[in-house]
């Protein structure tokens, strides 16, 4: 189904984007603002990850 590294990209990036999201709206901005510095945060979690894990299986 799915492989490890894929469920650990997934879950990490839902987790800093709800994170990010939850953040910013405390901070009380509007929801757009929110959901655009959430899915930013997910985006560059997302790209890092999938950078690291192939580095990693470059190595191996």
């Amino acid at each position: 189904m799915f492989s490890v590294p894929v469920l650990l990209t997934l879950t990490t990036t839902t987790l800093v984007t709800t994170i990010a999201c939850a953040l910013t709206l405390a901070t009380g901005a509007a929801w757009p603002t929110a959901l655009l510095s959430g899915g930013a945060a997910g985006a560059a979690t997302m790209g890092l990850l999938i950078h690291l894990l192939d580095q990693h299986r470059d190595k191996q």
